[in-house]
């Protein structure tokens, strides 16, 4: 039980890098979006990209008829389609296209790296060897993917319009990178492991690396900058991360 209490502790570390760069920087001070309605970071996964809004704007028109003098005349519109699931993307207001799209992935992104985070294996040393080994690489195996995933998203992604955007858009894939290295490490090294005690002695370092890195300056107290939380303000894929 302890060694299960220790890596939800190893969790919460992980957790805190994103909550503290990301939460309103002034103790005490409402974050610019703590009044919105709270939408959990998961959930908004299906609209990651753009805010759908549906363009009612049709070709089609009423009949239409001309003066007194001519004939009245109809408009042919039945051979004109539309395409359902054209959409726009609707930004904030003040708040460019680029810096919504990379703050909305990378939301979102986080409420899913946080899920994994918590996913945590049932089992600890006392369970038969390979049912321990078996969780705990499947564990660190699944994080080091969800990781990966989000660094593959990102890099495709322009950096966020405001006032030191390329360096924060750099160091936080940096992060991401050396984060996703340490947990499939840790599940190669735990795949080979020979008995528990070595198992839990490869956790213990996987926690200890892990905090290692989130206190490397990564420049993520960028997220922290004026321009940012406003702009986090308006995206509603942040406001857990601004209340957090």
């Amino acid at each position: 039980m302890n060694f299960r209490h220790g890596l939800a502790a190893a969790a919460l570390l992980s957790v805190s890098v994103f909550t503290v760069a990301c939460a309103a920087p002034t103790p005490g001070t409402a974050s610019a979006g703590a009044a919105a309605a709270s939408s959990p970071a998961s959930a908004s996964s299906t609209s990651s990209s753009t805010s759908p809004s549906t363009t009612s704007a049709s070709s089609s028109a009423a009949p239409t008829s001309a003066s007194s003098s001519s004939p009245s005349t109809t408009v042919d519109d039945s051979s004109v389609t539309f395409d359902p699931t054209v959409t726009v993307v609707v930004e904030p207001t003040g708040v460019d296209a680029t810096t919504v799209v990379w703050l909305q992935n990378s939301c979102t992104d986080l409420g899913t790296l946080f899920g994994a985070l918590f996913a945590l294996p049932s089992v600890d040393e006392n369970a038969p060897l390979e049912e321990f080994r078996t969780a705990y690489r499947d564990y660190y195996a699944s994080l080091a993917d969800t990781i990966l995933e989000m660094t593959d998203r990102m890099t495709l992604l322009d950096p966020p319009n405001v006032d030191g955007g390329q360096a924060l858009h750099d160091g936080y894939l940096t992060y991401l990178i050396g984060l996703a290295d340490i947990n499939a490490g840790g599940a190669i090294a735990i795949d080979a492991a020979s008995d528990a005690e070595t198992i839990v002695a490869i956790v213990d370092q996987i926690d200890f690396e892990t905090q290692q890195l989130g206190e490397s300056d990564f420049g993520l107290a960028d997220f922290q900058s004026a321009d940012l939380q406003a702009a986090m303000a308006e995206v509603p894929a942040c406001q857990d991360l601004l209340a957090s």
